[in-house]
């Protein structure tokens, strides 16, 4: 059950609480109904009434108090009060976790908005580069490697970094959003995989373009004279995609030739059966062996309408079903990096607590790190438990939007697409 306030010290008071003060209008000017700390001179104000403690609002609050074990690093003893008694469901939920998720925990928001601010960026890019193609000039691998080149730095050297959200978007924007995901799903996958930066470099445009020759049909097919529906035209052209795709990336002066047999081969299966070519096994460059996993795993992951939409861990799962036709020892790996469970998956764990998996464990693919959803800590303050820690909590299922409560996905931050992150934390 949800808990509408509860006490605190007034030495855990900070900037971004929110408060009540009982007695309010008798001897202190403060509202009745509370008020958000928003500076530290309210708080001064506040601590100079003199009380020992005040009541806390968490779904007001914009944080969490001042942590008790801070309090006592700094004074070396804890203040007697109706806080010793009986924790508050807060810190007592923080009491259960060990020091090092804790800690892990304090970056981490700070982490994640940072990273959406470069895929945001990012995006931009994208849009702006693949426009060029159309008038193939020199500006567009200059514009491409702007792109490519930043991405593929941080993924080869600063594996510290978090990777972030990567989620499909309506309209027009969808296919610059699908293009941007499988170029750092590629990244990742060709860089894990040992290939050299130069051919990480190949591996990005390739799958930055992948699809720029979709959707490209003579203007001679939409005549007066050739009564077929736009969808018709646009389904026989699909399978000639690729080769329009390679063949503009041609007239692009100094486009990687390696770049461009990923954007031609990207629809090849091992097997054979792929197209536009039925090239298989080692006939099929490493490029677009790599660029076709991770096109498969967005494609599942996010539709242009919604429609068939997976969640990351039925993604991962229709994936590895689709490992004979794909390059299984990228697909092994793929799924080694994201986890079983890969970013975004929603999931129960063993205590009954409901979440979303926000990164992989490398060192075991079952134990995610889960952000969790609890009614008493603040949405922005949300809890981030790594399970190769908490050794004592697990997976217990996998679950799908609909046996979760708006509030919980709200909380998640999970809208109509589900979003899926990447966690490029180094591993041990």
């Amino acid at each position: 059950m949800q808990i509408d306030e509860y006490p605190i010290l007034v030495e855990q008071l900070c900037p971004g609480l929110y408060i009540r003060i009982e007695g309010a209008g008798q001897f202190h000017p403060f509202p009745a109904k509370g008020l958000l700390l928003k500076t530290d001179a309210e708080v001064a104000k506040v601590v100079a009434l003199g009380l020992s403690h005040v009541l806390c609002v968490p779904d007001k609050s914009d944080r969490l108090p001042i942590s008790l074990e801070e309090i006592d690093g700094l004074r070396g003893n804890r203040q007697k009060g109706p806080w010793t008694t009986s924790r508050t469901p807060v810190s007592d939920a923080l009491s259960r976790l060990k020091r090092e998720t804790i800690e892990n925990n304090r970056d981490r928001l700070e982490r994640f908005a940072v990273c959406e601010r470069r895929y945001q960026k990012a995006l931009e890019l994208v849009v702006e580069t693949i426009k060029r193609v159309s008038a193939p000039s020199s500006e567009v691998l200059e514009a491409a490697t702007r792109v490519v080149g930043p991405m593929a730095d941080v993924f080869l050297s600063d594996f510290d970094v978090l990777v972030h959200v990567m989620t499909a978007r309506g309209g027009e924007e969808a296919r610059y959003c699908h293009a941007l995901n499988v170029a750092v799903l590629s990244i990742m996958l060709a860089s894990e995989l040992g290939l050299a930066k130069a051919d990480v470099m190949d591996v990005g445009l390739g799958a930055l373009f992948h699809d720029v020759g979709k959707g490209r049909v003579p203007i001679q097919r939409f005549t007066k004279g050739n009564m077929v529906s736009m969808n018709k035209v646009l389904k026989e052209y699909y399978m000639d995609h690729p080769g329009i795709g390679a063949r503009m990336l041609a007239a692009v002066p100094e486009f990687p030739p390696a770049a461009q047999l990923t954007v031609l081969q990207h629809h090849e299966h091992i097997d054979g059966t792929g197209f536009p070519s039925r090239l298989a096994g080692g006939a099929i460059s490493i490029g677009a062996r790599l660029v076709s996993v991770a096109n498969v795993y967005d494609r599942f992951c996010n539709t242009k309408d919604g429609a068939g939409e997976r969640t990351p861990h039925e993604a991962m799962k229709g994936l590895y079903k689709r490992r004979d036709v794909l390059d299984a020892k990228a697909v092994t790996q793929f799924i080694r990096k994201l986890g079983v469970y890969p970013p975004g998956s929603l999931v129960q764990l063993s205590n009954g607590m409901q979440g979303m998996v926000v990164s992989a464990n490398m060192n075991d693919s079952m134990r995610p790190n889960v952000k969790v959803y609890h009614p008493d800590i603040p949405r922005r303050e949300a809890l981030v438990i790594d399970l190769c820690i908490e050794t004592e909590l697990a997976v217990q299922r996998a679950l799908k939007p609909t046996e979760i409560a708006p509030e919980v996905l709200h909380y998640l931050s999970l809208g109509k697409q589900i979003a899926y992150y990447v966690d490029a934390t180094p591993q041990s």
